[in-house]
């Protein structure tokens, strides 16, 4: 009989993603790991909407109450809730178990953007998301900013020339060896990497 895995706690979905588990379903870990990074990408990503001052009551509102009055607290969880996000502790629970996963950065810029673009959001917060991978690619250091990874756009030394030392002790600039390269060249480096990087999360999670 099939299970309906997308309606299982994460914690009994995790432990049946465990290949140790008598009852484990490789189908278990890949709903597993996709709610993970659907998780993860929506607690980043809303975290750097609230913060570009898209809060869903006015400055002027009374302190604790929301417009119109009302007792509701005027707080993160308060402001998710209305907004139909429920950031609670599976969110603390996907951030610590992606933290875990130790993913270069390379990769885990991928696997969330793939995330990203998968997981419905609001109509505002969803529109950058909407755009193809190529762009995002093209635009890498504003995608990385909304996934709180920084302005990563390039790998390696950017600069272009590097100071060596002979064995004589002369020194001497030379064209840079290893120059930088974009982190994603187009938007199938995104997909691929992405890739690669889910297959990594899913063997861990049989562990």
């Amino acid at each position: 009989m099939a299970r309906n895995y997308e309606h299982m706690g994460i914690r009994e979905l995790r432990e049946r993603a465990r290949i140790s588990h008598p009852e484990h379903d490789p189908e278990a870990g890949r709903v597993f790991v996709d709610r993970m990074l659907d998780m993860e990408a929506e607690r980043l990503t809303w975290h750097w909407h609230e913060n570009q001052g898209y809060q869903p009551f006015s400055s002027a509102a009374t302190l604790g109450e929301q417009p119109g009055g009302g007792t509701a607290s005027a707080d993160p969880l308060a402001m998710a809730y209305d907004r139909g996000i429920r950031i609670h502790r599976g969110h603390e629970y996907a951030e610590a178990w992606l933290a875990q996963a130790r993913l270069r950065p390379r990769a885990r810029l991928a696997v969330l953007i793939r995330a990203a673009k998968l997981h419905p959001m609001p109509t505002q917060q969803g529109q950058p998301w909407a755009r193809p991978y190529d762009f995002i690619a093209e635009h890498l250091p504003i995608y990385s900013r909304m996934l709180q990874m920084g302005s990563l756009a390039v790998m390696g030394d950017i600069a272009s020339v590097v100071l060596v030392e002979s064995p004589a002790g002369i020194k001497r600039r030379i064209p840079n060896p290893a120059p930088s390269v974009p982190i994603f060249k187009n938007g199938m480096a995104i997909k691929n990497a992405a890739r690669e990087a889910r297959v990594q999360l899913l063997l861990l999670a049989q562990i």
